[in-house]
């Protein structure tokens, strides 16, 4: 799946939706910044290669991270809105 797929998803809850998803490295000399992966918690090393998720909800923006398209597709499915 392309990345651009995933824009525009909403998500259940809090009725958050996906507006990016891209691949990121944060190249800062000297800053060692160390964010959880939001699906599985697993500390990434944002100097080192990894996806950004952009979310928005009543036009507030936040940055998740994720350590790769297979973290991402998983942590989408538990969360993907449902029509019942």
């Amino acid at each position: 799946m392309a990345l651009s797929d995933y824009t525009g998803l909403t998500l259940a809850g809090d009725g958050e939706t996906i507006v990016r998803v891209a691949p990121h490295r944060l190249w800062r000399p000297g800053d060692d910044r160390i964010e959880p992966c939001a699906y599985s918690g697993e500390h990434i090393d944002l100097s080192e290669k990894h996806l950004m998720v952009v979310l928005e909800r009543d036009s507030v923006r936040e940055r998740l991270y994720f350590r790769d398209e297979a973290s991402l597709s998983a942590w989408i499915e538990e969360n993907e809105q449902t029509d019942l």
